[in-house]
């Protein structure tokens, strides 16, 4: 891992995510937090209820809502590993998308979204926004400093994916920053792919980064939850945007939260090393046609990329050639380690059809023969290759 971004940190980043959210006061303690289940936060005085629910979003105990120990363990923990002021935990990754969005929204407002958005952030900007009265102008994911004739005069903020979904552009984002300073636009990321180990946000200025943690940080596909990590600024807005929601994870997930964090740094590594040993054979391939990896030399943001990343996770994308559909699926149907589902960042291989030609405004995606999502998990990669292997001849009609 690259010595970076430690200019304000005791400890470099494998050992942070260790200590990452622990309470020093709270000893002598058990290795891993208990699991904390309750609604209603007893008190013993009127002055310290009233004290502890005015200050509900300082990480408090007030009522269940807002928090328990362990919340606040799993939100300092992303915060200090993200290098930002603060966090607050949600429900989902879809939670942490609305609340971060209406937390500084109103009617009225404009904003600008990569067109490489995830699917869910393009539905509430053409839906739920939409409906208050919040325009949303798409532009394209590589776009530099053509952004500022996009900005109107009630433009509010820009909304940044990178890479961005299923096609894997990488965004200009220190240049985006820079602008959207200029304008005294606000900046939120979508930084799920990279996480907080492979992407600093707050060193390179971002205003609000966003997490579905349901992905790698808790890396076993068995938990939903979502994190918003702020500057100082929007820390306020954010949490009670969050409370307002009723965004409020479960006891379980948050607790699977955290204790996936411990193992973060080394199963990324391990998807990394993974990622790039299935890609160098996918390179070999007649059928496939294009590789979509920011991570890899020939990939057109590679160079953005190698300058802002510390490292790549284990899902990117292909796109077939002189093959059909039909062949594509009956492909897919007798895969033995790779499984087809939503989501991704846990530990199984995962592959999928995905047709972003459907969802791009701002240009037109080629599309080919077809287009394959690939999460790359902890199995041995020779075994995955030979899974690849014993059914890429179905495209061949074979």
């Amino acid at each position: 891992m690259k010595k970076k971004y430690m200019n304000n940190i005791k400890y470099k980043n494998d050992t942070n995510i260790i200590l990452a959210g622990k309470d020093k006061n709270n000893e002598p303690s058990f290795v891993n937090s208990p699991i904390h289940r309750g609604s209603t936060v007893l008190f013993k005085k009127v002055a310290d209820m009233k004290k502890n629910i005015k200050n509900k979003n300082s990480q408090i105990l007030s009522y269940g809502r807002f928090g328990s120990p362990s919340t606040f363990e799993f939100e300092r923990a992303i915060a200090k590993i993200d290098e930002g002021y603060s966090a607050v935990a949600t429900s989902s990754g879809t939670a942490a998308i609305v609340a971060s969005l209406l937390a500084v929204l109103k009617t009225g407002d404009h904003i600008l979204m990569t067109d490489s958005a995830y699917g869910v952030s393009r539905n509430l900007a053409k839906g739920l926004l939409s409906n208050m009265g919040i325009t949303t102008t798409f532009y394209k994911p590589n776009i530099g400093k053509e952004i500022t004739n996009l900005i109107q005069l009630n433009t509010k903020l820009i909304f940044m994916e990178s890479p961005g979904s299923l096609t894997f552009e990488i965004q200009n984002i220190p240049l985006l920053v820079e602008l959207a300073k200029k304008h005294n636009l606000i900046t939120i990321i979508d930084n799920t792919w990279a996480t907080s180990l492979f992407f600093k946000p707050f060193y390179n200025g971002i205003d609000i980064s966003i997490q579905s943690a349901t992905k790698y940080i808790v890396g076993h596909s068995d938990a939903m939850l979502g994190v918003i990590t702020t500057n100082k600024k929007y820390t306020s807005c954010i949490r009670e945007a969050a409370h307002n929601l009723g965004s409020c994870p479960g006891p379980e997930d948050i607790y699977l939260g955290i204790r996936g964090l411990k193992t973060l740094s080394i199963r990324l590594q391990k998807h990394q090393e993974n990622a790039f040993k299935v890609i160098e054979w996918l390179k070999t391939q007649q059928e496939v046609n294009k590789i979509l990896y920011p991570a890899m030399p020939d990939n057109i943001g590679y160079k953005i990329w190698k300058r802002d990343f510390i490292g790549a996770s284990g899902l990117f994308g292909i796109t077939l050639k002189n093959t059909k559909k039909s062949l594509v699926n009956k492909m897919l149907n007798n895969l033995k380690l790779f499984n087809m589902g939503y989501s991704w960042g846990g530990y199984e291989s995962l592959i999928l059809p995905v047709e972003p030609e459907k969802l791009r405004e701002t240009y037109n995606w080629e599309n080919n023969c077809g287009n394959l999502r690939l999460h790359i998990g902890l199995e041995d990669p020779d075994d995955l290759i030979n899974d690849l292997k014993d059914n890429f001849t179905i495209l061949k009609g074979i």
